[in-house]
């Protein structure tokens, strides 16, 4: 389980680190559904082989209560730290977002919270990713929604201009994958 627990390790430090640095700098306010899907699968995935590969053993009663626990903290955290950013509408017309130092602590007491926990119960930090994922889908969600709340008409705007960079990189996608077929 130590491969595992490291591997996990790693991931979710990198992941943190540049999570919270792009967190704490001004940003249009997007919602990419598809790469907290994925942070999801791979936390899921990581459980998966802890308990399949790596053997951990923990009674049903037990893991009902830790994943329940794990998702409220998910999740009140994820609302905590939205509630700190700071909206504003930039010269484009689009909505901004911006963390700032209790963005940080709530990260800090979130994730220092899961982890203790996580170690506690599992003896590893196998379910690091899966909580990721779910608390960043959760705060971008708020985001998203308090956002909407404050700016409804230039969040439309944010949603056409995500739209439209979606288009763009397909479109590129498919001018690499065409120039490929051609050589």
């Amino acid at each position: 389980m130590q491969n595992l627990d490291l591997t996990n390790l790693v991931l979710g430090a990198w992941l943190l680190f540049v999570v919270i640095r792009r967190q704490l700098e001004p940003r249009v306010i997007r919602f990419k559904l598809e790469v907290f899907i994925l942070i999801i699968l791979l936390g899921g995935a990581s459980v998966g082989d802890a308990f399949t590969k790596q053997h951990l053993q923990i009674a049903p009663q037990q893991a009902v209560l830790f994943g329940t626990l794990s998702l409220v903290s998910a999740v009140a955290f994820a609302a905590l730290r939205a509630w700190t950013y700071r909206f504003w509408v930039n010269d484009a017309g689009l909505v901004m977002r911006q963390g700032n130092w209790l963005t940080l602590v709530w990260w800090v007491v979130g994730i220092g919270g899961h982890l203790g926990v996580d170690r506690l119960w599992t003896g590893s930090s196998v379910t690091l990713l899966l909580y990721l994922g779910v608390t960043l889908l959760v705060q971008r969600g708020c985001v998203w929604w308090l956002a909407s709340r404050q700016y409804p008409a230039e969040m439309r705007a944010n949603a056409v201009n995500q739209q439209r960079s979606r288009e763009r990189r397909q479109d590129r996608r498919e001018r690499r994958h065409d120039r490929h077929q051609r050589n």
